[in-house]
């Protein structure tokens, strides 16, 4: 009988221990560094148990000039400034599982993340023809859509009451692209040319872009593999 109300105090007690473990099984952040080029990055995070969580990241870029314009000027060979006046709009979402390795506290301490990212960019921008005899300006917006998969590192700390600090301090990706921008302006037959020429000299060593340009106006279209860096220093509420 002893051994029976012993074994029942136990098992008690554990479920009270683990209920006590998952009274705040939740965390919201925003992470910081986006900001700085106007994208809005959230996440929420919610422990399974001591080393093991789920994270979901939505960041979201309201259309703008583009950010660090020498990393583009790097990636395109751009001679005619087409991305000059260029205007990016982004969204993207990342559900990742992290696994804390060392750390018997929930949501804190190292992390090893295999995650899977979708992302969407928006594009606006224009071609323009200048010649002596004509001026045409050809209007081309379209949308870029990836997806990859990759695995980041990291480390999380509870920094005060409720409130901590995420480091991802990186996270590799890679994975494929497929993107159709088109410019739907009546071309005659030397604005075709000049247009067509433009785009020749417009090139990338990112993305596989396929062009056409015709009497109805301009069709982009890109595809092929596709690679980024996932990197965060965010703050978030435990609740």
């Amino acid at each position: 009988m002893k051994l029976h109300y012993f074994a029942m105090l136990t098992f008690g007690l554990c479920a009270i221990t683990g209920l006590k473990a998952q009274e705040k099984p939740n965390l919201i952040k925003l992470n910081i560094w986006p900001l700085t080029v106007g994208n809005v990055s959230l996440e929420y995070e919610r422990s399974l148990n001591e080393h093991l969580s789920l994270n979901g990241t939505v960041s979201y870029r309201p259309s703008s000039n583009l950010p660090f314009k020498s990393l583009w000027d790097s990636a395109f060979d751009d001679r005619n400034n087409i991305l000059g006046e260029a205007k990016l709009g982004a969204f993207s979402i990342t559900p990742e599982v992290r696994f804390y390795v060392s750390n018997k506290e929930v949501l804190k301490g190292f992390y090893i993340a295999p995650f899977v990212k979708y992302a969407n960019y928006n594009v606006h921008t224009k071609i323009t023809v200048d010649e002596s005899s004509y001026h045409r300006e050809v209007s081309i917006s379209g949308a870029l859509n990836t997806f990859t998969g990759g695995v980041a590192v990291g480390s999380q700390w509870k920094i005060g009451q409720d409130i901590y600090l995420d480091w991802r301090i990186i996270g590799p990706n890679y994975g494929f692209n497929k993107g159709t921008f088109e410019g739907r302006t009546p071309l005659n037959g030397d604005e075709q040319r000049e247009v067509k020429k433009q785009l020749d000299e417009f090139d990338s060593n990112l993305l596989k872009i396929k062009k056409e340009v015709n009497a109805e106006g301009v069709t982009i279209n890109t595809s092929g593999p596709f690679a980024g860096i996932r990197t965060a220093l965010s703050f978030g509420y435990h609740f």
